[in-house]
């Protein structure tokens, strides 16, 4: 079990925000894959903006919906042809592609060379990002009123960049998410809401919140995200 007394909670918490529940949400941690260790609140809240209403498009969730639909978490496979025939934009497939490539995954369909030159520089960015890693990855479960993944310092560091990215793109930023939702010995299925829920309340927050988390994680760079039910988004240190 973590712990550092002293991690930060970012809360992006919507609704929740107003009555408080920032103080009181307890931690929970990955203790090893597949088990949770939840720990008593030692968190200092950090005031941030209220994001009720912000949202994603309906055009987007259903880019993301699709997205995740083909992706295998089970074998991290992604199907380049099956998001196509979904509908999703080309550019939009590669820099999905593009982000999962750059975190281990493997992309297969017929499709795949000639969408590599469709990829934005965004993604491009932020499949450069990645560096030596540090600290616990995979996707914990649903906690009663949030989804959470945890972020090693790699995964960290790409969404922190596609986040911040002027434009970012919304599919770098599912890539990003997706990628570390993929751990079979977790026995978790990472549903698509929990992404599309992520990926709406950090456009919203921006990466200003990631960064205070990180920077809590002494020595690790490696967080915990959480993905509110009202829409917004938590984290903290690992």
């Amino acid at each position: 079990m973590i712990k550092n007394r002293n991690r930060v909670l970012t809360g992006l918490l919507g609704a929740f925000l107003a009555v408080g529940i920032v103080a009181t949400t307890p931690g929970v941690a990955l203790a090893d894959a597949g088990t949770l260790a939840p720990e008593g609140s030692q968190d200092t809240p950090v005031p941030t903006p209220n994001s009720a209403g912000a949202r994603l498009s309906d055009a987007q969730s259903a880019e993301l919906e699709s997205l995740v639909g083909a992706s295998d978490f089970t074998t991290s496979t992604f199907d380049v042809d099956a998001a196509l025939a979904s509908g999703v934009a080309e550019t939009a497939v590669a820099d999905y592609a593009l982000v999962l490539e750059a975190d281990g995954w493997t992309v297969v369909g017929a499709s795949t060379p000639s969408l590599r030159a469709e990829a934005s520089p965004i993604a491009a960015e932020v499949a450069a990002a990645a560096a030596a890693c540090t600290g616990k990855r995979g996707y914990t479960g649903f906690h009663g009123v949030f989804w959470q993944f945890a972020l090693n310092s790699c995964d960290t560091d790409l969404l922190i960049a596609s986040v911040a990215a002027a434009g970012s793109s919304t599919a770098a930023i599912g890539g990003v998410i997706a990628a570390v939702g993929a751990l079979p010995s977790s026995g978790l299925s990472v549903p698509a809401g929990a992404i599309t829920a992520a990926v709406g309340g950090l456009i919203a927050a921006g990466a200003g919140p990631l960064t205070v988390c990180k920077t809590a994680s002494y020595g690790v760079h490696a967080i915990y995200l959480n993905a509110f039910v009202t829409g917004g988004i938590g984290c903290w240190g690992q």
